[in-house]
């Protein structure tokens, strides 16, 4: 993205993100996104050259987003509640949620044949795994987890967790969601801590 005008340049992200968000990562066209941003295709252009740059400067954009959100969880809280509160960030609980998994999952999924998207999921999901892991190892030292040896593993078979009740959950209605992530969750949760 050309820093000449940050600003404008959010612009069209939160424009490509929103077109994503309402009608897939295949309407999310330059012509499509310079309409959504209420701007001109040759100003959408001034910033992204192709279709795929664009995608590829807005799924960073997301991830960077999801990493301002993770930021917030209060690592103070005891290691359980800590977990706890980062994967509720990923999981659709609510509409803005809902709205956020459906537009990491058109990213996830296209990044399958993408290079550019793939590396970007690769680096992210590093990050994530990794996030996971500090937090089991902060409950595994306060003897939480008599059962976990190797939280590598375990962080990457939450993150599958999480990926599996997003999908789930996103095929329920809207008010069954809550309890049924909450359910699947704890279950999981239970499994792993003994507090």
């Amino acid at each position: 993205m050309n820093g000449e005008q940050p600003q404008r340049g959010a612009h069209v992200l939160r424009a490509v993100v929103d077109v994503i968000a309402e009608r897939g990562l295949e309407a999310a066209t330059m012509r499509n996104v310079a309409a959504a941003a209420g701007i001109s295709l040759a100003q959408v252009q001034y910033y992204f050259r192709s279709k795929d740059e664009l995608v590829a400067a807005a799924f960073q954009h997301i991830s960077e987003l999801f990493e301002l959100k993770l930021a917030t969880v209060d690592l103070t809280a005891p290691p359980r509640r800590v977990l706890r509160q980062a994967l509720e960030l990923w999981l659709p609980l609510d509409d803005s949620r809902a709205r956020d998994a459906r537009i990491w999952l058109a990213f996830t999924a296209a990044a399958a044949t993408s290079p550019a998207l793939r590396e970007i999921a690769a680096t992210t999901d590093y990050e994530q795994r990794t996030a996971l892991a500090r937090a089991l190892d902060a409950a595994a030292a306060a003897g939480e987890l008599p059962e976990v040896t190797d939280t590598e593993t375990e962080a990457a078979v939450l993150l599958a967790v999480v990926d599996g009740l997003t999908i789930q959950a996103l095929a329920l209605p809207a008010q069954a969601r809550p309890g049924f992530i909450a359910g699947s969750l704890d279950a999981h949760l239970n499994r792993l801590f003994t507090v």
